[in-house]
């Protein structure tokens, strides 16, 4: 009986000392990997800011620079923290500088992650410019049947934007007329089930946002542009921009 316990416990101590074996043994390979290649450590990752670096220039989706200020400050962390690694000479016995120069390894490291978090949020979220078709006739007059059409083409299917930020600008046809833009209203309809709003009246110049909503089985989202003036007034759309964004 008692040999029976006894050598339930003298098993159990063989597995115990056996986990803390493999464990003491990689905690060694960790150790000897930071003491003897601890110059070519920080120049992999280094290298790794720098292909992040390539990596964004070769992808980059465009729109306002400020959406990148998180991806830019930590890529520049990242760098940083590696020369700084590689600059710094451990001195022999001591403790806190193997230590701290191991840390600079993590934050490098850690560092470089989050710059390309950041980078693919705004790959996959952020504003980028898009391209309206316009068709139609100018002069837009007022009248019935005068408009014009614009058209959003189908996005990327990996593009998961939703929300269309369009900035449109209309002014006199004729430079020299009197000026009556001012007194006109721009009228966007939806011509695309699904959107929303469907319909809008905005000043001659005037940004809106739209849902574009379910956008899988479109060819492209289509509004239709008529203005609403005063008598004699000819008007025509002078700029369009387009963005598009999640938020």
């Amino acid at each position: 009986m008692s040999d029976g316990t006894g050598g339930g416990s003298s098993f159990e101590g063989k597995n115990y000392g056996d986990g803390g074996t493999v464990i003491s043994r990689v905690g060694t390979m960790f150790q000897i990997f930071f003491q003897r290649v601890p110059s070519v450590a920080g120049w992999l990752f280094l290298v790794l800011a720098t292909v992040l670096a390539g990596y964004a220039a070769w992808n980059w989706p465009g729109g306002p620079r400020k959406q990148y200020t998180a991806f830019f400050t930590f890529l520049i962390l990242a760098f940083l923290t590696a020369v700084i690694h590689i600059g710094t000479n451990q001195p022999r016995g001591r403790r806190f500088w193997y230590r701290a120069r191991t840390w600079l390894l993590i934050a490098s490291l850690v560092l470089s992650l989050v710059s390309w978090w950041s980078f693919q949020n705004v790959v996959r979220n952020g504003e980028v410019p898009a391209t309206i078709r316009v068709t139609g006739e100018q002069p837009l007059t007022g009248e019935p049947g005068s408009a014009l059409t614009l058209t959003l083409p189908q996005p990327d299917r990996a593009d998961r934007r939703d929300r269309l930020r369009l900035t449109l600008e209309i002014g006199e046809d004729d430079p020299d007329a009197p000026a009556c833009s001012h007194k006109t209203r721009v009228l966007l309809t939806a011509v695309t089930q699904g959107v929303s709003p469907r319909r809008s009246q905005l000043p001659a110049r005037s940004t809106t946002d739209f849902a574009l909503g379910d956008l899988a089985d479109r060819s492209g989202t289509s509004f239709e542009l008529q203005v609403r003036t005063v008598e004699g007034c000819t008007l025509r759309l002078v700029d369009w921009r387009a963005v598009l964004h999640n938020d």
